[in-house]
């Protein structure tokens, strides 16, 4: 038995009425629910996204869906992803004056 990964996606669900926030458990995993901004973060698998957003959107306490877009967003920093960075400090940009230094 191997285990495999499955891809999943974020449903951000908006709704009118938070007391049936609970009900969105039938759909995927609820990783958090905001009373204050009446939204609810669900997991779904990648390949069930476009129906289950379908569903939720059917349902009378939902407002409306957003999927997430994190898979899209480019995740390297910088250049190049194999190039290496070279980080360095001068002593005079580090501490204002000699005293500071003295201390550390």
């Amino acid at each position: 038995m191997s285990f495999e990964i499955k891809k999943r996606r974020a449903l951000i669900v908006y709704m009118k009425n938070m007391r049936q926030a609970r009900q969105l458990r039938r759909f995927g995993i609820v990783n958090y629910i905001s009373n204050k901004l009446k939204y609810a973060s669900v997991y779904v698998d990648e390949a069930d996204v476009d129906e289950k957003k379908r569903l939720i959107e059917r349902l009378g306490f939902v407002d409306h869906v957003e999927e997430s877009h994190w898979p899209e967003v480019d995740t390297t920093v910088g250049g190049q992803q194999n190039e290496e960075i070279d980080f360095t400090l001068d002593n005079d940009d580090v501490f204002d004056d000699e005293a500071q230094e003295k201390e550390l």
